[in-house]
């Protein structure tokens, strides 16, 4: 007991003496990295373990590539982090250890503090035919542009992000050199090998400053071949998401992520706002409850360049039937194709400026009793007499027969002949009714969609869809039994019509 009682405090003086000359050491060791990061950052930027480091000092991370938990199949590979000296390494490994992968996908990649490495790393993408992409919310900057474009296929989510800027070395800018000094021609070799243009590569430097960034629109990632889809693969890729699980179904009340994805799509391509926002707000009874209930339009527009004040509203509802008993409704042709049309052509029209303003309107609610566009049409943010036409889409993606509808020729004559002049270039089977009421053949379309308050106020409008499919308010109705090839084509029909009414709008023959 004695010697136990004795031995305790020198014990305790001994771990004491212990922790104070580990501390000492430690703060040591933490004064020497603060001296070495303050006074010689390239010390650290030399090597593997000094740019892990910076990059953690930053709240960085070195690039990693994974695979996502829970993941079926190994053929896509998932990366993440600054592109540094190991990632050579890194993705030459990974590419040995799984033969099986096929793409890349790269969800946050702003940048390279490597750039031979990067160039090799990308290289090797290449070499082993790997593709790219970029997906939802996805970003990549700077010197992971350069490596996504190494994918031998390329493409970007309509959501995601991808920047450009110039380059810097020492005192100087990259445009401080002549075109034809050594010091681009790195860069060059490297676009020719990718088969980029090499206008691409003066169009970075000028963009931005080494310091800042720039993102790229749609038109410039086009221009330059930075993808290599063609542009109504976007078109399907936005009606893939909006149909996908992961969006609930997009009944009023539980349809955020519609929500988002449509305000951040007007707002990346730029849409003026008829309000403060984007959303706009409204409530209506629900029928069975007879409960009020609040839902959301989602509105943007393009200014006209010759008729800024005569518009032409384009709509169509994003809402679906959601969740019933544990199953989703995915809706993807009713009505995700109405909405990836209605971003489509929104973004078309951002880019190909018209005559005369075109309001894009996806419509909330439209399932329980198109109380979206009652909303639009009874508090107007533009004067309903201004507005010239609407153009409705709903289901415009699913019909084996390459059968679509134009409804509303019979009240609205003066279109007729647009459409039919149109209609010639086009593979489709257009037909025209559903829109005179003493048909007693077909059904009359003219109440049943968000074309219905338009016309209740007088305002002629335009509806493209097709006869009811067994999928109709179906769980089967998902993207992959759509008809994708119709669906374009149908697109392009439409295209083609409004340009071709907002060229010269034909006058009223009643």
């Amino acid at each position: 007991m004695v010697c136990g009682g004795f031995l305790f405090p020198i014990i305790n003086t001994m771990n004491i003496n212990t922790m104070k000359k580990t501390g000492i050491f430690l703060i040591i060791i933490i004064a020497i990295l603060g001296i070495i990061v303050f006074f010689f950052p390239e010390a650290l930027y030399s090597n593997a373990f000094g740019q892990k480091v910076l990059m953690k000092i930053e709240g960085e991370q070195v690039a990693e590539f994974y695979y996502k938990e829970n993941q079926i199949g190994k053929d896509t590979i998932y990366m993440k982090g600054i592109i540094y000296a190991n990632t050579l390494e890194d993705i030459k490994l990974v590419l040995k250890e799984n033969p099986e992968i096929t793409t890349m996908v790269m969800e946050y990649v702003p940048g390279s503090i490597d750039d031979e490495v990067n160039l090799l790393a990308s290289q090797e993408i290449r070499k082993y035919k790997i593709n790219t992409y970029i997906p939802e919310n996805g970003m990549v900057a700077s010197g992971g542009t350069d490596m996504f474009l190494a994918g031998k296929k390329r493409a970007v989510h309509p959501t995601a992000k991808l920047g450009v800027h110039s380059w810097s070395g020492g005192n100087q800018v990259a445009l401080d050199f002549p075109r034809d000094h050594e010091e681009h021609e790195k860069y060059l070799s490297y676009y020719t090998e990718m088969n980029i243009p090499l206008d691409f590569y003066w169009y970075t430097l000028e963009a931005a400053p080494a310091n800042d960034i720039h993102w790229m629109t749609t038109e410039e990632i086009e221009k330059y071949n930075v993808v290599t889809t063609n542009p109504y693969s976007q078109l399907l890729e936005i009606q893939k998401t909006l149909a996908s699980d992961a969006f609930k179904g997009r009944a009023t009340g539980n349809n955020k992520e519609a929500q988002n994805l449509i305000t951040n799509y007007f707002n990346r391509i730029g849409l003026y706002k008829l309000t403060d926002n984007y959303s706009i707000p409204f409530t209506f009874i629900d029928e069975d409850t007879k409960k009020e209930r609040e839902g959301i339009n989602i509105v943007g527009y393009v200014k006209g360049k010759i008729n800024p004040d005569k518009y032409i509203v384009i709509g169509a509802h994003y809402d679906h039937i959601g969740i019933i008993n544990d199953t989703i409704y995915n809706g993807a042709d009713d009505n995700a194709s109405g909405t990836s049309a209605l971003l489509f052509l929104a973004n078309y029209f951002s880019k190909n400026k018209p005559k005369h303003s075109i309001v894009f309107a996806a419509f909330d609610a439209e399932e329980l009793g198109l109380h979206g566009s009652k909303a639009f049409v009874d508090k107007p943010y533009i004067p309903l007499k201004d507005i010239k036409l609407n153009i409705n889409f709903d289901m415009i993606s699913r019909n084996p027969a390459n059968e679509i509808y134009v409804v509303g020729t019979y009240p609205f004559p003066q279109f007729k002949s647009t459409i039919a002049t149109v209609a010639k270039t086009s593979s489709l089977n257009v037909s025209y009714g559903h829109d005179n009421p003493n048909d007693k053949i077909k059904d009359y379309w003219m109440h049943s969609s968000d074309n219905a308050p338009f016309f209740e106020k007088g305002i002629p409008n335009i509806t493209f869809s097709e006869e009811d499919h067994p999928g109709y308010h179906k769980a089967t109705d998902d993207y992959d039994v759509t008809n994708h090839d119709f669906y374009i084509d149908v697109v392009k029909l439409i295209n083609a019509f409004i340009l071709s009414i907002d060229e010269e709008f034909p006058k009223s023959k009643s």
